[in-house]
């Protein structure tokens, strides 16, 4: 704690702080000062405290240490180190985040039996990521909604779930904006070992929702929730008699759907997302387009409001693909939406990058 390194810690003033001694205080000429061992870091831990910028201390047991090389001795780590960091962190309510259970038995991951090559290191820099960030491995993101979302997933056809195939990797997410964002995040972040799950059946409006929800959603128990749906339910109206839409119990009913799941997991991550239409393609010819592109912005009022009230994430597609049709007027009128309601590859490209954008990191 003299040394020239620890007065730039501090003076850093960090906000979190990740301490791993042990490895080297296990030599001989070391060891000898065992007694001092649980003080010192005592005494580091209580000198980051201090600072006005309060981090948050994480004490670390050290990597496996596969021979007793420069005298550095994995039995010492083992009985005597990683107990007098337990007791250090329950003294000073510190979490301790282990490394040395993630590399046992992975000694060709350490050239020199001591340090850690690239693979390694990874393994080391994830244990310190989950712990900071709270982040686990195998989070579980669904998707759920009508065909947009569906994109033919495990042989498509608007077969529920259980009917469709669960192994087949070439069709497992469908084609779509679902796919996208799971290959972005599965491509990306290989380590984090995510699984996704796409629920979407072709059109299915929110009370078909309702009806599937305790087995394709509560019964996956997903960590992040994706919700795109309302498109079906304004086009049923548009062909009933029917002459106002009920927004109130539409809204109940979702907002139903959203509670159940919070209810089994107060920490689900919620994606909540409007549906849209544009006056394009096939849509060129209806006569009531304009009261559907109204209803349909009002449906997406409504999910926004809802995902306000608990706390979700809002995509606003409608927004999206208006600015879309915006900014490139030249383009055919079915560029983005080929029929007004159901996107082209570019469409759902879009639509993936907005949804990684908002969604951010889980």
């Amino acid at each position: 704690m003299k040394e020239v390194q620890f007065q730039d810690a501090l003076n850093y003033q960090p906000d979190i702080v990740v301490i791993k001694l042990g490895t080297n205080d296990t030599k001989p000429q070391n060891w000898e000062y065992k007694n001092e061992y649980q003080s010192d870091m005592e005494q580091m831990v209580n000198a980051f405290h201090s600072l006005p910028s309060h981090p948050r201390v994480y004490l670390c047991y050290p990597a496996t240490a596969y021979s007793i090389k420069w005298g550095i001795n994995d039995s010492i780590i083992v009985h005597d180190v990683i107990p007098m960091i337990d007791a250090v962190a329950r003294k000073l309510s510190l979490e301790v985040i282990d490394l040395h259970s993630p590399t046992a038995n992975k000694k060709e991951l350490f050239p020199d039996d001591i340090h850690p090559n690239p693979e390694g290191a990874a393994i080391l820099a994830n244990e310190v990521y989950k712990a900071i960030t709270k982040k686990k491995t195998g989070s579980r993101i669904l998707f759920i909604g009508d065909s947009i979302t569906d994109g033919n997933w495990g042989g498509g056809g608007a077969k529920p779930s259980s009917e469709r195939n669960h192994w087949d990797q070439n069709h497992i997410f469908g084609s779509g904006y679902m796919y996208l964002c799971a290959a972005h995040y599965q491509g990306l972040y290989p380590e984090r070992e995510y699984r996704f799950l796409n629920r979407g059946i072709s059109g299915h409006k929110l009370e078909d929702l309702k009806g599937r929800w305790e087995v394709d959603v509560l019964k996956e128990s997903p960590d992040v929730l994706s919700v795109l749906i309302g498109t079906n339910d304004i086009d049923q109206f548009m062909s009933s008699k029917e002459k106002t839409f009920d927004f109130e119990r539409w809204a109940n009913n979702y907002k139903a759907l959203i509670d159940a799941s919070l209810k089994q997991n107060p920490h689900l991550k919620l994606i909540l997302c409007s549906p849209f239409v544009v006056n394009s393609g096939g849509m060129k010819s209806k006569a009531d387009f304009a009261l559907r592109d109204s209803l349909i912005r009002e449906a997406g009022q409504v999910v926004e409001k809802i995902a306000a009230d608990c706390g979700a994430v809002f995509i606003n597609y409608q927004q999206l693909f208006d600015e879309l049709y915006y900014k490139y007027p030249a383009l055919p009128d079915t560029y983005w939406l080929w029929d007004g309601i159901h996107p082209t590859p570019a469409g759902h490209q879009k639509m993936a990058e907005r949804w990684v954008e908002q969604a951010g990191d889980f």
